[in-house]
């Protein structure tokens, strides 16, 4: 839609929103709510002061001007809504950098992991038998940020392995070239419950993405679950990963990156797997809730009580 009629359409949407919430609110008895508006500007701006709300925070976990479904009008709004609200909080250093030039409290909180449920493939994986062919795993949604030239050549020169993508695809290039190859299995999307399973038959994970403007904002989700399988993980350096340095393999170019890959698959010993999976422990979701929480403490209108004269 053109900007006019969205706008006009997003402010009936609000006003029924804010008085569904308004009633919500009345019966829990919940007068003065911490707002925290996940990756939504276009809702967020004009809802603003619209709950009585102590004070806003906007989570923002991409970077949406590249976002398909909401960069048309998202990047209308952010810049505003970034100005209003007390406090931004991103999953990545580089996406609180970019941010914190229109917001100054501006924090990170990386994503995390539910470390208890993909600790099970590690526990899977020790009481089943290996495949015939080791399997080397992509797990989430694979579409324009995979790098297909060097997914494509790892594939053809590693004939003896199994390249498996779990997940929707959403590039259709690249089930149109690696369909020919026999040693590339494409699995439909699984809950996560069932993921477990999956990456205990898997010997090695890959983030193979492009290194643009766009992945250099994120902090990947599915890292730390393949460190929670115990997996050793070789990824393209496509944002700033200091955090795991030493725990997983960077890989810049093709050859590069198959040669990683090769040496990911012997990478078993006890020591490094429990390297793996003591860095996933330590990014687990309960982990960055505590961070949160300690950013709630940053922002005095979230959480230090008003005095009633």
């Amino acid at each position: 839609m053109s900007p006019k009629p969205h706008d006009l359409l997003v402010q009936q949407n609000v006003k029924r929103l804010v008085k569904g919430l308004n009633r919500v609110m009345r019966q829990l008895n919940m007068i003065r709510p911490l707002v925290i508006n996940g990756l939504n500007p276009v809702f967020g701006l004009p809802m603003l002061h619209q709950l009585n709300e102590c004070a806003t925070i906007y989570y923002c976990f991409d970077e949406i001007t590249i976002i398909n479904w909401m960069s048309r009008h998202g990047s209308r709004y952010e810049p505003d809504y970034l100005r209003g609200v007390d406090a931004v909080v991103t999953t990545s250093e580089t996406l609180r950098r970019s941010k914190a030039s229109l917001q100054p409290n501006a924090y990170c909180v990386k994503n995390g992991v539910n470390f208890d449920l993909f600790n099970q493939a590690y526990q899977l994986a020790q009481q089943q038998p290996p495949p015939e062919k080791p399997v080397i795993g992509y797990l989430g949604t694979a579409d324009n940020r995979v790098n297909l030239d060097l997914v494509e050549y790892c594939v053809r020169t590693m004939s003896d392995v199994t390249f498996q993508f779990v997940g929707e695809v959403h590039e259709p290039s690249l089930t149109k070239r690696l369909s020919t190859y026999s040693n590339v299995v494409f699995t439909p999307p699984h809950q996560p419950v069932d993921l477990p399973p999956l990456l205990a038959q898997m010997k090695a994970a890959m983030i193979p993405f492009v290194c643009n403007e766009h992945t250099y904002t994120i902090y990947p989700l599915k890292i730390n679950e393949y460190l929670a399988a115990g997996l050793p993980v070789v990824s393209t350096p496509f944002s700033i990963l200091d955090d795991f340095d030493g725990v997983i393999e960077l890989a810049a170019s093709p050859e590069e990156f198959a040669q990683a890959l090769r040496k990911a698959l012997s990478d078993d010993s006890p020591e490094r797997v429990n390297e793996r999976i003591a860095m996933a422990m330590n990014n687990a979701w309960a982990r960055r809730a505590e961070e949160f929480e300690a950013v709630i403490q940053k922002v005095p209108a979230a959480w230090i009580s008003e005095t009633v004269l």
